[in-house]
């Protein structure tokens, strides 16, 4: 009977042998990851030197990873991670802010909490403590989401036999009441802004455009990094403020939400999903904010943004929040009255803004309209984050009626 194979990733007996005078060799049989059995060999002055020496190198072949095809039970989990970012980006199906955001993921939390396991010593428990532990809900579904995606590649790689992330308990982030500006707080906060905007004495105006921006947020319901990267070519006002257009001619504005900002202020040309380029009619509050920005004039590049920064490149999204919020605390002073607490915005961020869009749609329009202007693939997203109604019940009074309680029969 045939002697059964070495375990993948497992040495024989290691023999030694002296060579020559003060020169010993020590071997063994290793079966590599790829079911292949070679000879590795190690010398040294004595033979337990070389022993020695042998058993460093085998722990070494299996403790580095350079390349998928080497993904092992001995791989550690910072090992695995470095690899699955690499076959991420080799994809080529994820943006670059979304493969930073996971580097950032590993790198903080991930590499800390288990880097140094290997992939044999991982079990559901470790992982799910690991997962609990994780500062943060959001935080906790993403790094889930990253080390999900790792054991797969790791179990694609027979490193292990199942994906123990699966049975790992899921954070739930609650992410509270949904709220939307009423048609009163949404004149107040233009109102703030408004008096905000270019209001300093001293330096280059700040600001002076953080109007216009609000009513493209508003009426193109867009998110604020898809807004500021917004470029000229991707607005036509059509026959909008022409005279004396034939009604059968007459073209509404557009804009096409091609792109957006990232992070680094860096402009993409790809929006957050693949439903999220779309083209957009304009009301006419927005064509008119469209055509005030342009009118502007002001410093451009080669994109030839909508919204440029001081130098004509794309603008920082932190930045442009950081200047909304202080326009939204400025009190302004109707008949000498302050109206309303400095705080009283403090609730809002950008976002809100285009969920009070989408609210506004999905009254007058229904839900799947507002999906549409949203750039959502379903009506899911759109119901569950965006819109603050209940899902309404059919009309079934004809069949409930007979269970009204009966009047009693006159003798």
């Amino acid at each position: 009977m045939a002697r059964p194979p070495l375990p993948i990733g497992t040495h024989g007996t290691i023999t030694r042998t002296e060579v020559a005078p003060g020169r010993w060799q020590a071997l063994a049989k290793v079966r590599d990851h790829d079911g292949r059995t070679r000879r590795v060999k190690r010398y040294g002055k004595t033979g337990a030197a070389a022993e020695r020496a042998l058993k460093e190198a085998l722990r070494d072949r299996a403790k580095r990873t350079d390349h998928v095809d080497e993904i092992s039970r001995d791989t550690t989990l910072e090992d695995l991670a470095r690899l699955w970012i690499e076959r991420r980006v080799a994809e080529n199906e994820l943006s670059p802010g979304t493969i930073d955001g996971y580097r950032d993921l590993i790198r903080v939390h991930i590499v800390p909490g288990v880097g140094g396991i290997r992939i044999g010593e991982v079990t559901v428990g470790k992982l799910d403590r690991f997962i609990r532990a994780v500062p943060g809900a959001t935080s906790s579904q993403h790094c889930r989401v990253v080390l999900s995606g790792m054991l797969k590649l790791a179990a694609q790689h027979d490193a292990i036999d199942f994906n123990p992330v699966r049975d790992t308990t899921l954070r739930h982030v609650d992410r509270g009441e949904i709220r939307t500006l009423t048609d009163n707080e949404l004149e107040q906060l233009r109102t703030r802004v408004d008096v905000w905007a270019g209001g300093n004495r001293m330096g280059p105006k700040r600001g002076q455009d953080i109007a216009n921006l609000t009513d493209i947020m508003l009426g193109a319901s867009t998110r604020i990094g898809e807004a500021l990267a917004i470029r000229e070519d991707d607005i036509d006002l059509g026959t909008w403020g022409q005279q004396g257009v034939p009604v059968g001619e007459q073209r509404p504005p557009t804009v096409t939400i091609s792109g957006t900002i990232d992070r680094y202020a860096k402009r993409q040309p790809w929006t957050k999903t693949d439903a999220g380029w779309r083209t957009v009619v304009l009301p006419d509050f927005t064509a008119e904010a469209i055509v005030r920005q342009l009118a502007l004039d002001l410093p451009q590049d080669e994109d030839r943004l909508l919204f440029p920064g001081r130098h004509g490149g794309p603008r920082n999204t932190h930045n442009v929040r950081t200047q909304l919020r202080k326009a939204w605390r400025t009190v302004v002073l109707v008949d000498g009255v302050p109206d309303g607490p400095e705080d009283m915005f403090d609730w809002v961020k950008t976002h809100t803004l285009r969920k009070t869009s989408a609210t506004v749609i999905d009254d007058v329009a229904g839900l799947q309209a507002a999906a549409d202007q949203l750039g959502h693939a379903s009506t899911d997203v759109t119901r569950k984050h965006y819109v603050p109604k209940a899902a309404t019940a059919p009309d079934l009074r004809h069949a409930l009626d007979r269970l009204a309680r009966r009047r009693p029969t006159t003798p």
